[in-house]
């Protein structure tokens, strides 16, 4: 959802894969090979590559990133004359490992950080993170945080990982670099309201230069569209799912709890006292005043909505 509310404020959206919209960073073998370069030694994300990576990876992971770096604004170069869009971005959820690289060849960087509550994550089908990249991580660890079971160490590390990036973000590169940092809850764009408050953040936030009439007209077209195709209440079975999955199972609810505590506090889905928060707390300023109510609704307005499998272009 995010990504194409994106699209429709005109955000070039870089991208290979047409149906989830992600980057694979082919030209340089993959996120894989590289992100476990750096985690396997800075054991974080949040780090300095000068101290906490040794020179031959640190020079293998910074070519590959100009690799990288070369082949996005190449794309964006390319696409972005067709629309004249304002910026240009890419999805890649794993490449929030390598923030201190991607600050070298995208100085300055604006980073919309797009969070899931983690224990729904457990549950997810995709657990491909976890079999990519915990061992690396946490290779220092010791048997307790190795050999942990695989619903704890989904949750775990989605906690470590996350907490480690909004530090980076808040205590490297945003004082230091001047970078735009936005984090988001996934959970927000389940209602039409809260999509537009994110939409709204988002104009204000990435500097993207729109009016809110020009906004509400672009994000309205958008709605009607997710609307007819039943978006509101599909996604709503998607999130919020451990409840159920862990109702008959209160130790593995426990153990969620307890490996997830510090990201699950940090990012709000559990208040200071431990206590699930049932109403979703938005991470960004949520304005005081519907978004669109009193902008008048116009007949025709350019917006843009990808379709959930594009062969062809791979990107647009």
């Amino acid at each position: 959802a995010v990504v194409t509310l994106l699209s429709n404020l005109n955000v070039l959206m870089v991208k290979d894969d047409a149906c989830t919209f992600d980057v694979h960073a082919g030209e340089m073998g993959g996120w894989p090979p590289v992100v476990r370069q750096a985690i396997r030694h800075a054991h974080s994300a949040n780090y300095d590559p000068e101290e906490d990576i040794p020179s031959q990876a640190r020079d293998y992971i910074r070519g590959s990133m100009q690799k990288f770096a070369r082949k996005m604004k190449a794309e964006a170069k390319r696409f972005s004359s067709l629309k004249r869009h304002r910026r240009w971005g890419f999805k890649a959820p794993i490449s929030q490992m390598l923030l201190p690289f991607l600050e070298e060849v995208f100085p300055g960087f604006s980073f919309v950080h797009v969070l899931r509550d983690g224990r729904d994550l457990p549950f997810s089908k995709n657990q491909s993170p976890v079999d990519k990249f915990y061992d690396a991580l946490y290779r220092d660890s010791g048997p307790s945080v190795l050999n942990l079971p695989p619903k704890h160490k989904a949750i775990k590390m989605w906690s470590d990982a996350n907490t480690q990036v909004l530090q980076y973000m808040e205590t490297v590169q945003i004082p230091s670099k001047g970078s735009t940092y936005l984090p988001l809850k996934i959970e927000m764009s389940v209602e039409e309201e809260s999509l537009l408050q994110i939409g709204y953040v988002c104009n204000q936030k990435l500097n993207l230069g729109y009016k809110r009439g020009d906004m509400c007209c672009r994000l309205r077209g958008y709605i009607r569209l997710l609307k007819q195709k039943d978006f509101f209440n599909g996604v709503k079975k998607r999130y919020g799912k451990w409840r159920q999955k862990t109702e008959s199972d209160p130790g593995l609810r426990q153990a969620l709890h307890l490996h997830g505590k510090n990201g699950l506090q940090t990012f709000k889905y559990l208040d200071e006292n431990g206590e699930d928060t049932i109403v979703i707390t938005p991470l960004h300023d949520v304005p005081s005043f519907p978004i669109c109510d009193d902008v008048e609704e116009v007949e025709t307005c350019e917006f843009d909505f990808p379709s959930k499998c594009i062969e062809s272009p791979n990107i647009r």
